[in-house]
């Protein structure tokens, strides 16, 4: 019996290791089943796949399929998570892209899928007026420019000058057509505040948000002379013709004669005020103008005072006090010597 019992004990231990290497393999075994393959939801760039792996991670399932991984990338679930049956793996490749702002150019990498995501990836909020180009919606691609021009606003303050009025006074004590400025003029001042629009760094809209006088205007004052000289009448002498024509130019008229408030229409006053007496003649302004000192063979020095209907062109018309020296003058042609 003695010599059985080791022989025993030693079959018992070498089945024992049996056992424990047969449950090795079977683990190994149920391992391999496990493992072997899984069923993965692959999503790269928003393009999804179902594919079957045997890798253990999903960094291994990624590079079982060829898809290398840089750091700006996106991937859920984590790189070094464990693969599981049924999971997805989602992957979003940072594109290149250039962003310009307000003629400021940056290059970044977006793993975002569209415009507005790409800006908001940088921390840029966009306000309603901003101008963004491409569109927002506009999905990303690699080497695409996005264009923004922040829309901004600045207030500015202009003076404006205001100008002042001139305001005419009449002045009998002024000789006739003169002129004195008795209170000079003073231009005030308009303040506005103005709103200027920016698209980036360029002025599109200024619009005024509000103004003020701050200085009124001050009128000028003018006093205007309305004092008329009246020509000093000739005597006996220069009536007859006696004195010699002073020089001056000298043109041809024909003339005739008036006498006051002799004949219709005709009155006591000239057409510029003076009284209608020997000494003050007619004449169209547009040849000789009211005012003028006139020297008339014949007649002797008048003054350019009074107009008339029928005295056209070169015609002249000469006030005598009486109708009778009206009619002893007649019509005739006479020189007439512009004297000032």
């Amino acid at each position: 019996m003695k010599a059985r019992f080791p022989q025993l004990a030693g079959g018992f231990g070498a089945r024992k290791y049996e056992v424990i290497l047969l449950a090795l393999i079977m683990v190994l075994v149920l391992m391999d089943m496990v493992y072997s393959e899984a069923t993965v939801n692959l999503v790269i760039d928003g393009k999804t796949k179902t594919i079957m792996t045997r890798g253990r991670t999903v960094a291994a399932v990624l590079n079982e399929n060829g898809v290398t991984i840089k750091a700006s990338d996106e991937v859920t679930p984590e790189p070094s998570d464990r693969v599981r049956e049924g999971m997805t793996v989602k992957v979003q490749q940072a594109v290149p892209l250039k962003i310009k702002i307000n003629e400021e150019e940056f290059a970044v990498m977006s793993t975002n899928g569209t415009v507005g995501g790409a800006l908001e990836d940088i921390g840029l909020r966009l306000k309603p007026a901003d101008k963004v180009e491409p569109s927002i919606d506009t999905r990303l691609k690699a080497g695409l420019t996005i264009n923004v021009a922040l829309v901004t606003s600045k207030f500015e303050v202009t003076k404006t000058s205001i100008p002042y009025e001139t305001v005419s006074n009449a002045d009998a004590g002024l000789d006739y057509g003169k002129k004195k400025v008795v209170a000079a003029g003073k231009q005030g001042l308009l303040v506005k505040i103005v709103e200027v629009v920016y698209e980036g760094d360029q002025p599109v809209t200024r619009s005024v948000k509000s103004q003020s006088v701050v200085t009124p205007p001050s009128s000028e004052v003018v006093a205007v002379g309305t004092k008329r000289k009246v020509a000093r009448l000739m005597g006996s002498s220069v009536s007859r013709g006696a004195m010699r024509a002073p020089a001056g130019k000298t043109v041809v008229m024909k003339a005739s004669a008036y006498a006051p408030n002799y004949g219709p229409g005709v009155g006591s006053r000239t057409a510029n005020g003076m009284k209608a007496q020997r000494g003050v003649v007619a004449v169209d302004p547009r040849v000789i103008p009211l005012g003028t000192k006139v020297y008339i063979e014949g007649y002797g020095e008048a003054i350019a005072a009074d107009t008339g209907g029928a005295i056209k062109g070169n015609r002249i018309d000469l006030c005598y006090n009486t109708p009778g020296e009206c009619f002893k003058f007649g019509r005739r042609d006479v020189k007439v010597t512009i004297l000032e």
